[in-house]
């Protein structure tokens, strides 16, 4: 989705939404497009932007990192981070950010193709070290 004025669309669609006092906010960050990070390095722009007008929780997602999600989180950007990526290459996320455990890097060709390769393959991390 895309504006002429993003940052003044969607914070007037938030502060609009308090009205209905939901539960959360999930904010997709314009650094991603589809499945694609296209602005590498920035930050949570608009979990930054919302959060200072939608009164519920935020929940942002797009082109996170552990430590990235970690600190969102920690400064109060966002009350939780989502994860898609990481998940389809790591069943096991939230046992890997937890522990530490590498991530297992996730194969984009095979995103949206509808078959079992890249979806149900990915081994758990025990699974892949044996």
């Amino acid at each position: 989705m895309s504006d002429s004025d993003p940052r003044a669309l969607f914070t007037y669609v938030a502060e609009q939404l308090n009205r209905f006092r939901l539960g959360y906010l999930h904010i997709i960050e314009p650094r991603v497009k589809g499945n694609v990070v296209i602005h590498e390095g920035q930050g949570p722009v608009a979990a930054e932007q919302l959060r200072k007008v939608f009164h519920g929780k935020v929940l942002a997602a797009g082109g996170f990192e552990p430590d990235t999600a970690e600190a969102a989180v920690k400064s109060g950007v966002a009350d939780a981070v989502t994860f898609g990526r990481h998940f389809v290459s790591n069943p096991d996320l939230p046992r890997r950010i937890r522990e530490g455990l590498p991530l297992a890097p996730y194969d984009r060709d095979t995103f949206y193709t509808f078959d079992a390769p890249g979806y149900t393959d990915y081994p758990f991390y025990s699974e892949a070290k044996a």
